[in-house]
């Protein structure tokens, strides 16, 4: 497959990453590191050093919360949107206006961060029940460390709710019997599956949508912009409403959601695209040049 090169060129801001999927290497050091820790606490508690626990508890759950947060950072999803009929992702009440369709899926928790924070958590939700039950039971100078142990053991059941939870989402999100949710682009219009249950299923024709702007909030912490997208569609009264399009929260870069908008907006003459898979081949021609970028720009 040959590279096209981008259209449009990145937001200012926004994050230029190559996608691609976590090194084996990295996520070995990452998973012994997290073993290796997990045993001395456990080394900890059959020692009935409470003191040494406490410490080693603080420091796996700091180690979780650091690597959690850190794979999930957006910039970096490499998923391209999937080529469906556009009857599966309907209730098959109306026909829908377009037969195949690009479907940019919402993005759930991944695997690795669902069992990592679920695991990590219940051990050192465990350990820490367990040291509390002993300071209780010798008292004196133990209580002092019950003060630093409650707290720890509620972050540590936090984290493994949140690990829970994110496992439960990502089923629900693959349950068959559920319409995914998403932005689905077609040939005639431009759907958004909502993502909040309160939310109505909104869907703009090529021809009523006046722009595509991207933007963002910086993030100081980062140091780049949180990616935020924007259609500005005409109403039928003739007045222009920008909705939001949520691509921080899609399995694909928000940079190729902005740029296929934006491309078959500009381009109605090659709409028809969408209905093929030649649709599919230039997106993921786009995708290759942007890491081909992102790599010239590390290289650089």
């Amino acid at each position: 497959m040959s590279v096209t090169l981008a259209p449009y060129p990145l937001p200012p801001g926004w994050n230029l990453r190559p996608a691609r999927p976590r090194s084996r290497l990295l996520t070995s050091v990452l998973v012994v590191c997290c073993l290796a820790l997990s045993a001395a606490l456990w080394g900890a508690v059959v020692g009935e050093q409470t003191v040494l626990g406490t410490i080693v508890a603080l420091v796996l759950l700091g180690f979780l919360a650091v690597v959690a947060v850190g794979g999930e950072r957006a910039g970096g999803e490499r998923a391209l949107p999937e080529f469906v009929n556009a009857l599966a992702l309907t209730r098959a009440e109306t026909r829908p206006a377009d037969s195949w369709v690009s479907f940019f899926r919402q993005r759930a928790p991944s695997l690795w961060s669902c069992l990592w924070l679920l695991g990590g958590g219940l051990v050192t939700t465990v350990a820490c029940g367990i040291l509390i039950v002993r300071c209780i039971v010798e008292g004196g100078q133990s209580l002092l460390v019950l003060v630093f142990l409650l707290p720890l053991t509620l972050a540590a059941a936090i984290v493994a709710l949140a690990g829970a939870n994110s496992l439960a989402v990502r089923g629900r999100a693959r349950w068959f019997a559920r319409r995914p949710r998403g932005l689905v682009v077609g040939r005639s219009e431009v759907t958004l599956y909502s993502f909040d249950r309160g939310d109505d299923d909104r869907s703009w024709p090529w021809d009523a949508i006046v722009d595509v702007v991207p933007g963002g909030l910086v993030d100081a912490r980062r140091g780049n912009t949180v990616p935020e997208l924007k259609l500005r569609a005409a109403g039928a009264d003739g007045s222009v409403d920008e909705h939001r399009v949520p691509v921080d929260s899609l399995a694909s870069h928000a940079w190729l959601v902005y740029v296929v908008l934006r491309f078959w907006r500009e381009h109605p003459e090659v709409r028809d695209e969408l209905d093929t898979s030649a649709g599919q081949d230039r997106m993921a021609s786009w995708m290759a040049g942007l890491t081909e970028a992102a790599d010239a720009r590390r290289v650089s």
